[in-house]
């Protein structure tokens, strides 16, 4: 999907911005900037739509929330199949909320920029790169723009890859010929891939509670074997700790990537991950 086939998306922000008589805002979450004609009973945006005054000072009120025009009326770019996805915005690409948690990290950063920076931890230029959690695609789309030969991305819900479609700072993912998308279960998926097939991988699971079979030693052992000798893994882990559980996540994920043979193991306080390497054979 592109810009010119993407509906005009307001947030809390660009609907303020018209109340107050503004005309030049932003309806692609902050990519750029478009005049709005701005009449008696609301205002016409760049594809005809006319979003009324009434509704406008409804999408005022939400500051966590992206909507679209459809048939005279106000959508959220929101969806549930017994879990609700919802795309939220933040101060530079927005995030993914799934039944009310975020996605990507939001505080002190911002999911682009927390995606470069894990992709660039990496050094990708003309590796293979496998992206486990696809996501809104950020991910897959820094490996590709930081020199990446091939970038495949795997995403286990179709309704996040309906969100992404609907997101403008996703969409080169749907133009770019170097960056391939796989709907299924990583866990399982990853199973197609030769031995050795990849460079690096980029594994930025949702938190163990929702997902934890990718943080099993069987998962850390499929990601070993699809990784060259010299591949390197980056691998989120969010918070390395709880007191409150007495669970130390980040002991457990470098005990079990030891397990599967992973070396070099160094966590990244910044990222919040941990880095290693699939060692060279003598």
């Amino acid at each position: 999907m592109d810009r010119k086939t993407r509906p005009p998306l307001l947030t809390a922000k660009t609907a303020i911005s018209i109340l107050k008589g503004h005309s030049d805002v932003s309806l692609d979450l902050g990519l750029s900037r478009t005049e709005v004609k701005i009449e008696d009973k609301g205002a016409v945006l760049t594809d005809g739509s006319i979003i009324v005054f009434e509704d406008l000072k409804k999408i005022a009120e939400r500051r966590d929330t992206v909507f679209f025009p459809e048939e005279g009326s106000i959508r959220q770019v929101a969806l549930w199949d017994g879990h609700y996805y919802k795309l939220v915005p933040t101060k530079g690409a927005p995030t993914l909320e799934i039944d009310g948690i975020r996605m990507h990290r939001t505080k002190g950063t911002t999911p682009d920029v927390d995606a470069a920076a894990k992709v660039q931890t990496l050094n990708v230029a003309g590796c293979r790169v496998l992206d486990t959690c696809f996501g809104l695609g950020y991910t897959a789309l820094y490996a590709f723009r930081g020199g990446a030969s091939l970038v495949v991305s795997i995403e286990v819900r179709p309704e996040v890859m309906r969100i992404a479609e609907l997101n403008p700072w996703s969409g080169g993912l749907f133009q770019d010929g170097g960056i391939h998308l796989l709907i299924g279960d990583s866990f399982t998926m990853i199973d197609v891939f030769p031995e050795g097939f990849f460079d690096c991988v980029v594994h930025d699971p949702p938190r163990i509670a929702r997902a934890g079979r990718l943080y099993s030693g069987d998962f850390y052992f499929k990601m070993y074997r699809v990784l060259g000798e010299g591949g390197r893994l980056f691998h989120y882990t969010g918070e390395p700790g709880s007191r409150r559980r007495r669970v130390d996540l980040r002991r457990g994920v470098m005990g079990r990537l030891r397990q599967a043979g992973f070396s070099e193991l160094v966590y990244d306080e910044a990222l919040r991950g941990v880095r290693g390497e699939r060692g060279r054979s003598l």
